[in-house]
């Protein structure tokens, strides 16, 4: 089990650095207020991505359970997405919207959704090698080209940088899609929409990721209308910091899931549920190790990356790891609860942390700007997470149970 993880969370880890190198390498390309429209930029992509795609990312693989053939779902994907895509571009045009900020985002939107299809192949399948490779490309991409420009010394606009990445984003979208094609295809049918229940899963997904993204977002957004851009650029940044240790619980879920939705065929609830158990444990170790080391080398680690205008994130930081313990709970229950086709606790949670989160950014930014953003945002993690740990009994002690890992591996 311990080794599945191993090789998951190392592939995880490259592409989390890689994506740190990279917004870190911007941070030195463009001003502050310049670096929290592309923070706002890229949320946006996490939102009208959700909507691009309606949910259908997920609905292929949880009906690839059910038996339905792969390449066909993939076809109705696809179709779907050309669609969306098309009614995209014309309201821009009707709208008369800014089109230097709007068509990059399009395209980045486009193509990741398709990318992400490609990729979600190899992972159902269990091919882990190929989908913790492909899953490196995109970040490998980004802070290569980024990065010579900062070598090079090449200053950017705004909406260069924007137009940069979507032309990044449909470099990679053509490179999965030459592996995906090698291994396998994409059928069409004339019957898009006979299979209702697959529409439905993916309006049901859409929903929990809307949730999920504006308990982080929310904070975004709560400053961006304050206007206080340079704001959004800090908070951004130790945001991307604290999520580092992220890569442990993403990679046990991606582990996981898999076997989560081969339960009662293929695994037992017993004995995956216990896997869960296990890696949270090791999960919570290791973050408690990231707060101690960043509290003695955080200072340390923000002189060698960064401006001096991003010391103050030192304690924000800290906050926010502090949180991460909230999430962990959520990634990998939620994960569970999805794959039994639960969705009710993803939702009720979610809630609450996203309650908490803008209730608290409303009364705490005014007066204490930057810290009192990253406050609500961890507290919000935590509520999250406790609250949806209700609905899966053990869960609440048994992701803490650390003795649990020192009696499997020191007890005789």
């Amino acid at each position: 089990m311990l080794k599945k993880l191993s090789s998951m969370a190392i592939f995880s880890f490259m592409a989390t650095l890689a994506t740190f190198a990279f917004q870190t390498v911007v941070t030195h390309l463009l001003t502050p207020g310049d670096y929290g429209i592309l923070a706002k930029w890229l949320t946006d992509i996490g939102y009208l991505g959700m909507f691009f795609v309606l949910g259908l990312d997920s609905s292929i693989l949880y009906h690839a359970k059910l038996g339905e053939r792969y390449e066909e779902n993939m076809g109705k994907n696809f179709m779907i997405y050309f669609l969306v895509f098309c009614i995209a571009f014309l309201v821009i045009y009707y709208f008369n919207l800014d089109s230097d900020y709007y068509i990059p985002l399009f395209i980045s939107i486009i193509s990741l959704s398709i990318t992400s299809v490609f990729k979600s192949y190899f992972h159902f399948k269990e091919q882990y090698l190929w989908f913790n490779l492909l899953n490196l490309i995109l970040p490998v991409c980004l802070l290569t080209t980024f990065g010579l420009s900062f070598l090079l010394e090449i200053k950017f606009e705004i909406n260069e940088a924007l137009l940069l990445y979507a032309i990044v984003s449909t470099f990679v979208l053509i490179i999965v899609g030459i592996k995906y094609f090698t291994v396998s295809s994409i059928r069409f049918t004339k019957d898009l929409f006979k299979s209702l229940s697959y529409f439905l899963y993916g309006i049901k997904s859409i929903l929990n990721k809307l949730l999920s993204l504006t308990l982080y977002a929310s904070t975004v957004y709560i400053l961006s209308f304050y206007k206080q851009y340079e704001l959004v650029a800090f908070f951004f940044v130790a945001s991307s910091i604290s999520k580092m240790v992220w890569v442990l619980p993403d990679s046990a879920g991606n582990v996981l899931y898999p076997r989560f939705l081969k339960i009662g065929t293929k695994y037992k609830l017993d004995e995956v549920v216990g896997e869960m158990n296990y890696y949270a444990q090791i999960v919570f170790l290791l973050n408690i190790i990231a707060i101690m080391g960043f509290a003695v080398l955080g200072h340390f680690i923000l002189n060698i990356l960064y401006a001096e205008a991003y010391q103050v994130i030192f304690v924000p930081v800290i906050i926010l790891l502090i949180g991460n313990q909230g999430m962990v709970y959520f990634k990998l229950l939620s994960r569970y609860l999805a794959s039994q086709n639960n969705w009710r606790p993803l939702y009720y949670s979610l809630a609450v942390g996203i309650i908490i989160n803008a209730g608290l950014n409303f009364l705490l930014i005014p007066e204490y700007g930057l810290m009192g953003a990253c406050i609500a945002t961890s507290l919000s993690f935590i509520s999250c997470g406790l609250f949806i740990s209700l609905f899966v009994k053990g869960s609440l002690f048994g992701f803490i149970n650390v003795f649990n890992v020192y009696k499997k591996h020191f007890s005789r």
